[in-house]
């Protein structure tokens, strides 16, 4: 068992001893490297589900889908494209861009 696994498993045990370990530096390193590995493993699924909710604005999805101002009204009048009110402006979510991309590329 590696010292990131012991750690793991000791903080999910409450009752688990107090132990004084040695520690050689590369062992400690291995540590750092496996917590860091855990961490973006865990943290990577919700940055990019942060991004792909991102709202763009019109001039942003114009530029993607290389369209005209116009044309984003006929998409969110269409259903295509849902329109999210910010203040006195619109924005649009990055998914929905992505998926009328996908849709005109296949």
């Amino acid at each position: 068992m590696n010292l990131y696994n012991l750690l793991q498993a000791s903080l999910s045990d409450p009752n688990s001893p107090n132990i004084l370990l040695t520690v050689s530096l590369s062992d400690l390193h291995q540590l750092v490297v496996d917590t860091i590995d855990a961490t973006r493993d865990r943290l990577l699924p919700l940055f990019m589900k942060a991004d792909e909710d991102r709202l763009l604005t019109k001039a942003e999805v114009c530029a993607k889908l290389g369209i005209k101002p116009t044309s984003v009204w006929n998409l969110v009048q269409k259903g295509k494209l849902t329109a999210i009110k910010v203040g006195r402006s619109s924005r649009y979510k990055l998914s929905e861009v992505t998926a009328i991309l996908d849709a005109k590329n296949d």
